[in-house]
């Protein structure tokens, strides 16, 4: 397998984070880990994100178990973004040591400021837990213009 060269951003995280603000008709919802609805719709936005940069995701029950049983997994950091009839957009997930694993919006959703709103929320979830900073990891060559986001909510190279 070949490695994809990649930037690690960190945050630092203090008081002063600006709030998210959430599209008109989009909203953050809890993760249900008891809805195999929920986990398959997950696994087939973030499928069809790999896919898009040349990447693949495990089938759903490998993914879910792999997933589920690693020791920073947390329900609660996983975090769904809906649209106003209940079709899931978006979502984020997070390891428990605030570390952002995946961001994925879908593609008919991009450029609203989804991502911005989720990568705010999630700064906000890790200062609450008292975490002094968040990372992730960003390809160089995303398509996305994830990289150019991250570096202007405050991300750094470490």
């Amino acid at each position: 397998m070949t490695v994809k060269p990649h930037y690690h951003l960190c945050k630092a995280l203090n008081g002063d984070m600006p709030q998210p603000l959430w599209p008109h008709d989009v909203a953050l919802v809890p993760f249900r880990p008891d809805a195999p609805e929920m986990i398959a719709a997950l696994h087939a936005l973030l499928a069809s994100s790999y896919e898009a940069v040349g990447d693949h995701v495990p089938p759903l029950t490998a993914w879910w178990q792999v997933l589920s049983a690693d020791e920073e997994y947390e329900a609660a950091l996983i975090l769904p973004v809906v649209s106003g009839q209940g079709e899931l957009i978006a979502f984020a997930h997070c390891w428990n040591s605030g570390f952002i694993k995946d961001i994925v919006v879908q593609p008919s959703w991009r450029k609203q400021g989804i991502a911005e709103a989720l990568l705010l929320h999630c700064f906000q979830v890790f200062y609450a837990r008292g975490a002094d900073k968040i990372c992730l990891k960003v390809d160089q060559n995303n398509p996305f213009g994830a990289e150019r986001l991250y570096r202007r909510l405050g991300m750094v190279d470490v």
